[in-house]
């Protein structure tokens, strides 16, 4: 060993002390940890002069402490504060709640994000956590009692539901040290004896039963209550859109439904299983190559799929049906096609509990994990294998022409997001008056002109200022602000086009930017130019919490940092948040955006979507390797970037990329007569010096 590389050999070989202390899987035991602390003597000294060995005792890692989070940690919430313009009075909602819990005899009730079908954004008449609490995230759970309420969040909305929470709500924040979770604040407010229900349709099988267990140590039983208690006192509440489902033509989908059912038959053939059940609406969607528009800015409809060697069942509302739907699938028409059985979709568990008295069926798989309680309890017990179904991984990798459907769609969001950006520069600097909605319509305009345009994939993020650092803030009448030439302009959007699906983050500052914010840019960039650099053997296994390092690293190393993961799967015309395989696969599209949100001042977040791609390496020991290819075709803004803290690899990376997005969206925008857009990418694309 080089002396003078000392530190290097120090911080290779340290960490494994640290990391078997407590090691759930290679428990330390004393005589392997003294082993290991003398193979990993600590070297130091100036220019590497050794020093002692020492034996550091396994350190004592204490449980957190649970603080008592009260409403004193309320934002706005004293005497005279002045209140939020998009604070919510749920106060006559609550009580109403807890009226119906008295008739119930139910102490705490549970409500959720969720719909029926688990997802993550659902359709008006499936927003009970909105009615009840005024939070309109997409990630929360609320827990009423006959004398608190509470509400658990992430990250992404601890700003937001401080905002739009009123001042009798409990917010916990969920990941902060001290903050219980749901079932240890459930366990102090409810008494052994007591009753603890919720709906079992908008529950998880998996946190169901987790919930059961855990609550039954301390005395406290889970009802699955069938009856809504939200929906008994929504009396306004909105139906659900009777819009009928349509075919996406194979020039998009790529395979037809019958050839993938033929694949996920093959997969059950080998597993020995004799029927799949299948909840998740973008998954029935891409299985029967099916849209829908039963839930904003997600093409999907209300169903249920099973799949056999002998049946494939929709279970759907009629009017989903149409003619062209019923041809599509061949219903009806079974002697000599493939064909979809269809059923009512209120019929589902009453049809998986008649598999009960079934002869020819041994083995229904159902996903604990993704299904709801009510309809994993459906399935019979004795026929139930709760595993992982194959379908959200043959879905993520995306087939060739779903691939170049992607990359296409980019494109033309490429054009149509550089023209307005181009639009708003020119306005904003000549003084016109624009806010973060007017401005939020205005980009949507220019993505309609695209060809393939079905609508966004979710509603736009315009941010100005202070609205920046919340995180998934969407401007409304009583949040939106002028845009002008003092602050950050962040704007999150995305469409739907059919032949795929985008999300692209941009931020921009029309004035002069403060030193601080060119800072936080920079290495905001630097750490998205890091993560789409990272190559790694494709038979590793690796995954987004192995990388996420990358994207963070220069936030790190100033001592900042983000509350969000940096990376979800895109769906091809589907969910703009995508279910992705454990580890990254060829043909996978994921996004890539870091971020900083300095509170009460301003955000910064850089989204691309990347392809997962294979690349050449000089040597093949592991066999092939895969990186990411940005699809994404945006400039970033020049005067944000300090390059003086950019590496010349990044440098490097950061030009090919401008000269790329010119070459490629530059040529569109003149061949569609967007001369404006064209100049502005000129500007925006120009070299800089590395």
């Amino acid at each position: 060993m080089r002396i003078a590389n000392c530190h290097v050999w120090n911080r290779r070989k340290a960490p494994p002390q640290q990391h078997m202390q407590g090691h759930p899987t290679y428990p330390a035991t004393p005589a392997v940890y003294t082993w290991l602390t003398h193979q990993t003597c600590i070297l130091s000294g100036s220019w590497g002069v050794v020093v002692e060995r020492r034996d550091y005792p396994p350190s004592i890692h204490p449980i957190p402490k649970l603080r008592d989070v009260t409403l004193d940690d309320r934002y706005n919430c004293s005497i005279g504060d002045p209140q939020p313009p998009n604070r919510v009075d749920t106060g006559e909602r609550v009580a109403r709640l807890r009226q119906e819990m008295a008739n119930y005899g139910i102490d705490a009730y549970v409500v959720t994000t969720n719909d029926q079908h688990q997802n993550e954004f659902v359709a008006d008449a499936d927003k009970r956590l909105q009615y009840i609490s005024g939070f309109s995230g997409s990630n929360g759970q609320v827990v009423v009692t006959m004398t608190e309420q509470a509400l658990w969040t992430d990250g992404r909305y601890f700003l937001q539901a401080d905002n739009q929470l009123d001042c009798d709500w409990l917010l916990m924040k969920s990941g902060l040290e001290g903050v219980p979770s749901i079932l240890e604040w459930i366990k102090s407010a409810v008494a052994s004896g007591g009753r603890v229900a919720s709906d079992p349709l908008i529950i998880t099988a998996n946190t169901w039963m987790d919930y059961d267990a855990s609550l039954a140590e301390a005395g406290i039983t889970v009802v699955a209550e069938s009856t809504n208690l939200v929906d008994l006192i929504w009396t306004d509440r909105p139906p659900y859109p009777d819009d009928p489902a349509f075919v996406l033509d194979i020039s998009f989908a790529g395979k037809s439904w019958e050839d993938k059912v033929a694949d996920v038959r093959s997969v059950l053939a080998e597993e020995e299983v004799d029927i799949l059940v299948t909840t998740a609406l973008d998954i029935v969607a891409w299985l029967l190559n099916l849209r829908g528009s039963d839930i904003p800015y997600n093409p999907v409809f209300r169903g249920y799929v099973l799949v056999g060697e002998d049946r494939v069942q929709l279970f759907t509302p009629p009017e989903k049906v149409s003619e062209e739907v019923a041809s599509h699938l061949h219903v009806g028409d079974c002697d000599l096609n493939l064909c979809v059985e269809i059923f009512n979709y209120t019929s589902i568990e009453d049809s998986l509990r008649a598999l009960e008295d079934d002869p020819d069926v041994s083995k229904v798989q159902v996903s604990g994990s993704t299904a709801s309680y009510a309809i994993y309890n459906a399935v019979p017990a004795s026929k139930r294998v709760n595993s992982q179904s194959p379908l959200p991984d043959m879905k993520a990798v995306k087939n060739e022409v779903e691939r170049a459907g992607m990359r296409n769609a980019h494109v033309k969001d490429g054009v149509a997001l550089c023209d307005f950006l181009a639009f708003m520069e020119k306005e904003i600097t000549a003084g016109n008056y624009w806010d973060e909605l007017s401005a939020a319509n205005k980009s949507e305009e220019f993505r309609s002109q695209q060809a393939d345009y079905f609508g966004l994939s979710f509603e736009t993020i315009s941010a100005f200022g202070p609205n920046g650092a919340v995180i998934h803030y969407f401007p409304d009448e009583a949040t939106n602000v002028p845009i002008d030439t003092s602050s950050l302009y962040l704007v999150d959007s995305g469409a739907q086009f059919y032949d795929g699906t985008t999300d692209v983050t941009r931020t921009m500052h029309y004035g002069t930017p403060e030193p601080f914010q060119i800072e936080v840019y920079t290495r905001v960039l630097m750490g998205q130019l890091d993560f789409a650099e990272a190559v790694f053997p494709a038979s590793s296994g690796t995954s987004e919490s192995m990388i996420d390092i990358l994207a963070r690293r220069w936030l790190y190393e100033v001592g900042l940092d983000y509350r969000h993961g940096t990376s979800h799967g895109v769906g091809m015309f589907l969910y703009v948040h995508e279910h992705t395989n454990p580890a990254f696969k060829e043909g996978e599209f994921m996004s890539d955006e870091p971020g900083y949100y300095e509170d009460g001042e301003f955000g910064v977040r850089l989204e691309n979507v990347v392809e997962v791609v294979s690349v050449s390496t000089p040597y093949d020991f592991t066999g092939p390797s895969l990186t990411f290819n940005a699809v994404t075709l945006v400039p970033y803004e020049p005067k944000l970037i300090n390059t003086t803290l950019l590496s010349p690899r990044q440098c490097e990376v950061l030009n090919a990329y401008h000269e790329r997005v010119l070459e490629v969206v530059g040529e569109e925008l003149l061949n569609q007569g967007r001369q404006d857009g064209y100049d502005w990418l000129v500007t925006k694309t120009a070299a800089l010096p590395c």
